[in-house]
Formats: structure tokens, C-alpha cells, sequence
């Protein structure tokens, strides 16, 4: 998996939902990758990982919008479809969530491409550049250190 803080420390709330399904993705993915189990340990700490992930989801919803009650139906399905995958050991029913959540994930990108800039969630966040600096070629990150960094209280 890889680095997303800066992804994340600059994203929309619409985007961190973004984030948030493509985490779930990777983990189901992996999960599939797993099958037949040989170390049940992983194949339990991925699929734990993307139903932590999905719980996000599910606490997030705001129940003021009627759809969210939609969505919470679909996220619970979807939780227990990742269940079945983790008791059968099996790729179909794991196949089965990724394909609800891709069709989910694009929704949201279409949602989040029509608000257009909306002001990151972390504000006073540090500045990340990345790029190569004066080493080994190595690619290193330098962070623009502020003091009145994170939330304001």
C-alpha cells in the first residue's frame, strides 16, 4: 500500500471518501490475492482492515439525507458479502464487494469532480514536497515546518 499522507492531509472531505474506497479496494484485492489461504493470520488482518475501513463509511454517513440510509443498507450488505469470503475462503463472494464498491467509487469520483475545490478537511496541515534532493538518488520527502500546524483549538 502505498504513502497517501500527503493525499490525504491535502484532501476534500468528498476525496478522503474517495481515499477511503480505494483503501477498501486494495485490501479486498489483496484478500483475493491470499486465496486458498495458506496464513490464515494475513488473510484475517486484511480482511479486518477493509471491514475497519467500511465501518468508517458506515459511522460517516450523515442520517439527515435520506440516501444515506441507502447507502448503509448497501455498506452492511456489502460487510456481510465480505464475510462470506472470509469464512468460505473464497474469491467469489471478496469479487462480489469490489464490484458494489468500484460501482460506488466512481459515483463518488463523478461527485467529487462536480464540487471542484473544496478546502482540505486538515487544516494548518505541514507542507509535503517530494522530489529528489541531495543524496544517493534516493527520492526524499521534505516537510515545510509551520508553527501553528494541525487543528486550532
Amino acid at each position: 500500500m502505498e504513502n497517501r499522507t500527503a493525499q490525504i492531509a491535502n484532501a476534500s472531505p468528498g476525496q478522503l471518501v474517495v481515499i477511503t474506497y480505494e483503501l477498501i479496494l486494495e485490501a479486498l484485492q489483496e484478500a483475493q490475492d491470499q486465496v486458498p489461504v495458506k496464513d490464515e493470520k494475513k488473510f484475517k488482518r486484511t480482511i479486518d482492515r477493509a471491514q475497519k475501513l467500511l465501518k468508517e463509511l458506515m459511522v460517516s454517513l450523515d442520517l439527515s439525507y435520506e440516501i444515506s440510509y441507502d447507502l448503509m443498507s448497501l455498506y452492511s450488505y456489502i460487510n456481510k458479502t465480505i464475510i462470506k469470503g472470509y469464512v468460505s475462503q473464497k474469491k467469489e463472494p471478496l469479487m462480489e464487494a469490489s464490484k458494489l464498491l468500484n460501482t460506488l467509487l466512481e459515483g463518488w469520483k463523478q461527485a467529487v469532480a462536480a464540487e471542484g475545490d473544496n478546502a482540505p478537511v486538515i487544516e494548518n496541515a505541514q507542507q509535503i514536497y517530494a522530489g529528489l534532493t541531495y543524496g544517493k538518488g534516493n527520492l526524499n520527502e521534505s516537510v515545510i515546518e509551520d508553527a501553528n500546524r494541525g487543528f486550532k483549538a
